[in-house]
C-alpha cells in the first residue's frame, strides 16, 4: 500500500527534476559595461539663490533671515560660511517653542530671532568632505558669547544608516545642548556649505 507520504515525496522529486532540466536551457546573463556616477554636491549659486528655488521648504526661514537683516550673509561671495538651514517644520517648532500662539515669524521678537539665526551660521566651511572629524569639535558660530557654543561632527561608519550626515551638538559634547542630525548634508553653494535640519539648535549649559 502506497502511503500519502511516499506520493508527496515522489511528486516533490519530480518538480525538482523538471525545474533543474528546464533551467539548463536558460541563457546566461551577458556582461555589460557599468557606468558609475556620483551626485555632484556643488551648486553654482549662492546659498540664498538655492533657498529661493526651494521656497516650498524654506519660506519661513528665508522670511526670518530677511526679518532679522541677515540675508547678506547668504548672498555674499567674499567669504565661506556653513549655513545650518531650517526647513519649515523646524521653523514652526521654533515658533511654537519660543513664541507660542504666533502665526508669523514677524510677530516674534526680532532680536531673539536674529540670535537664533546667528547660531545657525558657522564661520568657515565645514562639510563631510574632509573638514569635519568623527569626534565632536567646537566651531565658531556668529552668535557671540557662551550662547554661541556649538560642536559638529560627521558620521563616517559605513555600517550606520546615517553615514555622511552632519551632527550638531552630539549628546554630551556641549553641555546639555540637544543633538540635531541633518536631514540633508554637504550641499556646496559658491559661498560655503549647506546642511538642512528639521529642528532648530541652541546651546544649553
Amino acid at each position: 500500500m502506497i502511503s500519502l507520504k511516499n506520493i508527496i515525496g515522489k511528486f516533490a522529486a519530480l518538480i525538482v527534476f523538471v525545474l533543474l532540466n528546464t533551467g539548463c536551457d536558460m541563457p546566461l546573463q551577458q556582461n555589460y559595461d557599468y557606468e558609475s556616477s556620483v551626485l555632484d554636491p556643488h551648486i553654482s549659486a549662492t546659498a540664498w539663490d538655492f533657498l529661493q528655488t526651494k521656497s516650498d521648504l524654506f519660506s519661513i526661514f528665508t522670511e526670518a533671515v530677511e526679518y532679522a537683516g541677515l540675508d547678506n550673509y547668504y548672498k555674499q561671495t567674499e567669504r565661506k560660511y556653513t549655513f545650518l538651514v531650517l526647513n519649515n517644520t523646524a521653523m514652526k517648532l521654533y515658533m511654537m517653542d519660543r513664541f507660542p500662539g504666533t502665526n508669523s515669524i514677524t510677530e516674534c521678537d526680532r532680536d531673539q530671532v536674529r540670535d537664533m539665526l546667528l547660531y545657525h551660521i558657522v564661520d568657515g566651511e565645514y562639510s563631510g568632505y574632509g573638514q569635519l572629524p568623527v569626534e565632536p569639535m567646537f566651531v565658531l558660530t556668529l552668535l557671540k558669547g557662551d550662547q554661541g557654543l556649538m560642536t559638529m561632527l560627521v558620521r563616517k561608519n559605513p555600517w550606520q544608516a546615517d553615514a555622511g550626515k552632519i551632527v550638531i551638538n552630539d549628546t554630551g559634547s556641549n553641555g546639555s545642548s540637544p543633538m540635531r542630525l541633518a536631514t540633508t548634508s554637504n550641499l556646496l553653494p559658491v559661498n560655503g556649505v549647506i546642511h538642512i535640519f528639521e529642528n532648530y539648535s541652541y546651546y544649553k549649559k
